[in-house]
């Protein structure tokens, strides 16, 4: 399986998010992947089921996970299955959308100036 090389994908994921990410349809019985570190969420009440391939989990998300369901390493999910399939690769937030907290550089603060498309819903898309 390859591992894409970004900056998003190494980034945290949070307990809450994963568990979220794993319930929508046709994700039932297949493994989570996460090249990053799964994070704690105290917010989650119970967490369901789930068989987990991470690079990094911490510990109190570890334990949690582990009463629950199974965590893999990465050589252990290339035996259980060499070509990814039963597999969905999560991935942390992007950089640069909205709630993002990221500015980019640019030369004015203009509405016009990488402030309109992908950003508002008036100049094409909103994301």
């Amino acid at each position: 399986m390859l591992w894409p090389q970004s900056s998003y994908v190494e980034r945290g994921l949070s307990l809450s998010r994963m568990i979220w990410k794993m319930k929508l349809p046709g994700r039932e019985n297949k493994t989570a992947v996460v090249v990053g570190t799964i994070t704690d969420d105290v917010r989650v009440q119970e967490v369901p089921k789930l068989k987990v391939c991470a690079l990094r989990v911490g510990s109190r998300a570890r334990s949690r996970v582990l009463k629950a369901g199974k965590i893999l390493t990465v050589d252990q999910l290339a035996l259980d299955s060499p070509k990814g399939c039963g597999t969905v690769l999560l991935s942390g937030p992007r950089k640069a959308t909205p709630h993002s907290h990221t500015k980019s550089y640019v030369r004015s603060k203009g509405r016009k100036f990488e402030h309109a498309r992908g950003r508002r819903a008036s100049r094409g898309y909103r994301n």
